[in-house]
């Protein structure tokens, strides 16, 4: 038989307070922390599923010839989410180096 623990916080010292809600979120398929690529797959009934390496995220009406473009759309967009990250770490540096360079310099004046 299971016996569970008992709360040994005293009651008195509980906080009255109610807990702070959890944000709930739907993760995007364009996320880049996922591992894999998403694609879309026809089901040869007349309907494709989304999916992420092997887990179907979702079933869509579509017809067979939608499925090249559906997947060139996913991999343009998940593309660009690289190369916007990649661009905003160089637009970074670059400001790191122009404020560098434009710190102020002592200079002797000679009258």
């Amino acid at each position: 038989m299971l016996s569970f623990a008992k709360n040994v916080t005293p009651p008195q010292e509980r906080s009255a307070q109610p807990l702070a809600p959890l944000r709930r979120l739907r993760p995007s398929v364009l996320d880049l922390r996922f591992t894999g690529d998403p694609w879309v797959v026809d089901q040869a009934d007349g309907t494709a599923s989304v999916r992420l390496d092997n887990f179907r995220l979702a079933r869509i009406q579509t017809m067979p010839f939608d499925l090249p473009s559906f997947n060139q759309l996913l991999l343009q967009l998940r593309q660009w989410q690289i190369r916007r990250r990649f661009y905003q770490q160089l637009r970074d540096r670059r400001a790191e180096s122009e404020s560098d360079r434009s710190s102020p310099v002592a200079y002797a004046s000679g009258s």
